[in-house]
């Protein structure tokens, strides 16, 4: 059967806009998880145009990662790649683009990544913590869009923490701003990083779990924070409690960084950041009672609105470090 007229035109314009977007620039963006890697061609404008998800479990070694991060450029040759974007799950020296070390993953103490992956590919490589990555995206195409002073958290195991200041990430020789290891307890438990008593130690998931343990007297906590999350919105004492404690530690912290920063949106994320309907009323209760009330005027507390904010934020990261070059 022949196509008709309308048909061939709209096969036609489908053409050229791959021809198109396989000509113009556009940029390669890494998520880099301990989990999964997620990876994506990103257009000037933010979009993703293609995408790949896989287990990162068979990655760990540096070898197999260079290798793959090789084959994804290859996976993608048809594109006008101008420049590579890494988020890393870890400390990152921004300016030589090398890893202090990954916190999860063993094995990549100092390492130059941003110099061999240079060498490898042959085009520009960026590299910046994962949490700056987020709050990149979501300032420039999300929630936070904008907006020239914010505050990012990722809430899930940890706190992951990044500050945007004059619409840029807020950085020294290190990549992060490593809110979640703001002491607010001097006597309080051992955290992953060496020290005692931080912030992600009351507001992590795993704390919240077993809080929740302890105030219902059981044997074993349950497996998801999203449970807790459940029976708070079922008005179970127990769970509500959990919740307003979580609360009032992220509120007086957030107070400070408040008093400090003056964001004019915090943007939360994370697997935590699910319960945001529910701790975000508490949570503004708390701030208003500990921040200096100019510092709240046009503050508003958003849940993040990317689903993708790690590849769009590592091809933003990698554009505009580009464009400074210039």
């Amino acid at each position: 059967m022949k196509k008709s007229i309308l048909e061939r035109h709209r096969g036609e314009a489908h053409m050229e806009k791959i021809a198109h977007e396989h000509k113009a620039s556009v940029y390669l963006g890494i998520d880099w998880g301990g989990t999964y890697i997620k990876a994506g061609i990103v257009n000037s404008n933010g979009k993703i145009l293609k995408k790949i998800v896989y287990s990162s479990g068979s990655l760990r070694e540096r070898k197999a990662f260079i290798g793959e991060i090789k084959r994804l450029k290859e996976t993608f040759r048809k594109y006008n790649i101008k420049a590579v974007g890494v988020g890393a799950p870890g400390i990152i020296d921004v300016e030589r683009g090398s890893i202090y070390y990954l916190p999860n993953i063993p094995g990549w103490e100092n390492f130059p990544l941003k110099t061999i992956l240079t060498k490898e590919l042959k085009i520009p490589v960026f590299i910046d913590n994962d949490a700056n990555i987020f709050a990149l995206a979501e300032v420039r195409r999300g929630a936070g869009c904008g907006k020239r002073r914010a505050i990012f958290l990722t809430l899930g195991t940890g706190l992951g923490g990044a500050v945007i200041s004059d619409g840029k990430i807020l950085e020294g020789r290190t990549s992060a701003s490593e809110l979640g290891h703001v002491v607010i307890d001097i006597n309080g438990k051992h955290c992953g990083c060496g020290g005692s008593g931080c912030i992600e130690t009351f507001t992590g998931s795993n704390h919240l779990l077993e809080r929740y343990r302890q105030l219902k007297k059981m044997k074993t906590a349950p497996k998801e924070v999203k449970e807790i999350f459940d029976r708070a919105k079922a008005k179970q004492k127990e769970a509500l409690i959990v919740w307003k404690e979580f609360s009032a530690y992220l509120g007086k912290f957030l107070a400070g960084m408040v008093n400090i920063f003056n964001p004019q949106i915090i943007i939360f994320g994370g697997g935590v950041s699910g319960a945001f309907s529910l701790f975000g009323p508490f949570l503004w209760r708390v701030l208003k009672e500990q921040a200096m009330w100019p510092q709240l005027a046009d503050l508003k507390l958003v849940k993040a609105k990317l689903e993708d904010a790690g590849i769009i934020g590592a091809a933003l990261l990698a554009k505009e470090k580009l464009e400074e070059r210039k």
